[in-house]
């Protein structure tokens, strides 16, 4: 394809992506994206208003980083980068990178539909307001590019509407694109890679058909579930999950007629079940600076689902979690369940009993640990997760890794203490062992705390960490630290949980960006030749960076989760 198409294309969508982070409210004069698009459609993303994305995103925190006056030296030279990329586009196309990114005025929607039969086709809307020479720019140097690429130009002609269609006569092999099809009307631009696609909007332009998107059984509900207070959310989303999938095995299927084989054996795998992820988004919500609503919609689940069961239960950090931690999450997960629907699926194709067999099998084998009777039957299904701060170090060694720390709740630690010293005790083990706190720390790998694992039975916890630290942290006692769930940060973010959760989160963004900071702040060209050392000290930025929490609620039709940061407290 022509490499001025490419380019704006290109940049088009990085606009999309970029309105993903205000919220927009819908001109009432146009249909929004929902009601424009048919059921079917396979994926879909829009916002409402794309001109408040500076305006909210100026008051978040990221917002008041960049903003900040100790920035500005840095700010300065991002900058001047930026002008030579937009100086470098205008003489290419015409406009500048300003231009384009002021172009949206109002909704911006794109979507992906199997439009016509066996061919993805993407489509992009969105209103342009009073920049109508920014637009006729746009499009006279795209129709004299593809001209050069001898590209065949047609119109056709739908009621008031005129249709561009460019057919590439000679496109790249790798090239998805073949046609490019657009119409403008009433200061809206849509552009769509297949003609059918289009037409599919246009047959719905007037907002009045009962066939779209927005009457999609699924669509309906997730967004029902993710709905904010305030009204019309920042960001809705949409995903077809099973439908992208069976839309590839039919295209696949043109070139490799065996392809089809694979849609049989969906429904045994459980997987068409998955019908719909989707969510919304916005920020300056009540309590929050941001918020961000998704919900995964399953009708069954039998197979492969049957391992995502995580139950609602009175959740919270336990007291031997310490507060300095960066990140927390505890998950309810119905370790049982997950293991009979592998076990039936396994047994479905290899005959029952086959899963047991091949347990006792691995259980003859090496640390002697048989995975059922000794691992699993012995989890209560509670799952720890903290991560702490990773160490300061040199961007050139790689990114900064995480210490960690996974705890498994315990039904019985009395048995899993015996198994963990049985398994020590067999030949070729390269577990090696010493006491710490009364209890037994079994050390794997060699001392390096990024390349060993630690693994320990206390606090009713099976626990595994790359840190060693971290662990002896939560067995010295909980005299001697203060608890995450006593902390004042913690209890903030907790008062918006509900009484039963599936899951929760915590996360301290000043404690996980530090070290990643600190190494970019005082790397050689870490960032493309911009002068990294102007970075303020991280101190200057931190006050910014809120804390954040999530929960995770089951329904009957699958799971809502919900991720929040709080306002900033002046």
């Amino acid at each position: 394809m022509n490499r001025f198409w490419l380019r704006s294309f290109a940049v088009l969508f990085c606009v999309a992506q970029a309105a993903a982070v205000s919220k927009f409210v819908l001109a009432e004069d146009q249909a929004s994206g929902e009601k424009l698009l048919p059921k079917d459609t396979l994926v879909f993303f829009t916002i409402s208003d794309v001109p408040e994305l500076k305006e909210k995103f100026d008051k978040s925190s990221m917002g008041q980083i960049i903003h900040d006056p100790k920035m500005k030296p840095f700010m300065d030279d991002v900058q001047k980068k930026i002008d030579e990329a937009s100086t470098e586009l205008e003489n290419e196309i015409g406009v500048s990178i300003r231009d384009l990114m002021e172009l949206p005025k109002g909704e911006l929607s794109i979507a992906i539909l199997e439009k016509p039969a066996r061919k993805m086709s993407v489509v992009m809307m969105f209103e342009y307001g009073d920049n109508q020479a920014t637009i006729d720019k746009l499009l006279k140097k795209m129709d004299e590019s593809l001209d050069k690429e001898e590209a065949e130009h047609s119109t056709e002609e739908i009621g008031d509407v005129t249709l561009h269609v460019y057919t590439l006569k000679t496109p790249e092999p790798d090239n998805p694109f073949k046609t490019i099809v657009y119409f403008t009307d009433a200061s809206y631009l849509v552009v769509s890679s297949e003609v059918e696609a289009i037409k599919e909007v246009l047959e719905r332009w007037e907002g009045d058909s009962d066939d779209t998107l927005a009457q999609n059984e699924q669509f309906k509900y997730i967004q029902n579930q993710c709905k904010i207070e305030s009204g019309e959310p920042l960001v809705k989303w949409y995903v077809n999950p099973i439908g992208l999938v069976q839309s590839g095995i039919t295209m696949a299927q043109a070139s490799i007629p065996q392809a089809g084989m694979v849609g049989a054996f969906l429904p045994m795998f459980g997987v068409d079940g998955f019908k719909g992820w989707g969510g919304t988004a916005d920020f300056d919500e009540g309590d929050f600076e941001g918020v961000a609503n998704s919900f995964v919609y399953v009708e069954k689940t039998t197979g492969l689902m049957g391992v995502f069961q995580f139950p609602a239960a009175q959740l919270a950090p336990p007291k031997w979690v310490p507060a300095e931690i960066g990140s927390y999450v505890v998950a309810n997960w119905n370790i049982l369940g997950a293991y009979t629907s592998i076990e039936t699926l396994i047994d479905s194709f290899q005959g029952r009993g086959a899963t047991a067999k091949a347990l006792d099998s691995v259980a003859e084998q090496g640390p002697m640990i048989h995975p059922k009777k000794d691992l699993i039957d012995h989890l209560d299904g509670k799952i720890h997760m903290l991560q702490s701060a990773p160490k300061d170090g040199d961007l050139d060694d790689g990114p900064p890794v995480p210490k960690i720390l996974v705890g498994f709740g315990l039904k019985d630690a009395a048995k899993m203490k015996k198994t963990l010293a049985a398994a020590a005790k067999t030949p070729n083990s390269n577990m090696q062992t010493r006491e710490f706190n009364g209890d037994t720390i079994y050390e794997m790998g060699t001392p390096n705390e990024n390349q060993s694992i630690s693994i320990a039975v206390t606090e009713g916890q099976l626990i595994m960490t790359n840190d060693t630290l971290l662990l002896e942290s939560t067995m010295r006692g909980r005299s001697e630290r203060t608890a995450l769930v006593d902390s004042a940060d913690y209890k903030k973010i907790a008062k918006f949980f509900p009484a039963k959760t599936s899951m929760l989160t915590f996360q301290r963004s000043d404690v996980q960006l530090k070290a990643l900071y600190n190494m970019l702040k005082n790397a050689d060209n870490a960032l493309d030749g911009l002068d990294v050392s102007k970075l303020p000290p991280f101190e200057e930025i931190s006050k910014y960076l809120q804390t954040s929490g999530g929960y995770t609620v089951p329904d009957k039709k699958g799971a809502k989760s919900v991720t929040y940061s709080l306002k900033r407290s002046e």
